[in-house]
């Protein structure tokens, strides 16, 4: 499966979660993520065709295992995933098969859906608020039509493209400790 998603950074949140309300989107209640992150040894952000493995915890009980591969940058990737019962035994595993960590973060997540495209309000400490729209498509998706209709219903809620990122929170979070 993959997963293209668009972000932006949210300047205004109150009006924005007003704007999500008059759009139909109904968010869910906050949603603690605690993400640990992995690279092949010597990976550098977002480079094409190298693996990248998380563990999520939600809420500090649900921890899901990810594996992904960027297909044309730091948001559009293919996704493997599964629920994992130990997460401590999978960082073993991670360790072994000599992954390096890369970054480890929490966020507050909420999540709606606006048509097809599930929508994320996040705050992360340290970062700010953001914004995502993403949508699970095919390996085979046309990655610019996806893009323009995941934009298309941000500016539906009064986002402007001049506030986009391109990077994840992960990348974003070394970046501003200036790794």
């Amino acid at each position: 499966m993959r997963e293209i998603e668009v972000k932006a950074e949210v300047r205004e949140p109150e009006l924005l979660l007003a704007a999500l309300l008059k759009s139909g989107v109904v968010l869910s209640e906050p949603i603690k993520q605690h993400d640990r992150v992995w690279g092949e040894p010597g990976a550098k952000d977002a480079v094409l065709d190298k693996n990248w493995l998380r563990i999520r915890t939600e809420n500090d009980s649900k921890h899901i295992f990810t594996l992904k591969k960027s297909v044309v940058g730091h948001l559009d990737s293919i996704e493997h995933e599964t629920e994992v019962l130990d997460p401590e035994e999978m960082e073993h595993i991670i360790t072994e098969m000599h992954y390096e960590a890369y970054s480890d973060l929490t966020k507050i997540r909420r999540k709606g859906h606006y048509s097809e495209i599930e929508i994320c309000f996040d705050e992360v400490p340290g970062l700010g608020t953001f914004i995502e729209a993403e949508k699970l498509m095919s390996d085979d998706a046309d990655h610019d039509n996806v893009v323009e209709e995941l934009w298309n219903a941000l500016k539906s809620f009064g986002i402007d493209r001049s506030d986009e990122v391109h990077e994840g929170y992960d990348v974003l979070e070394r970046k501003k400790r200036g790794l």
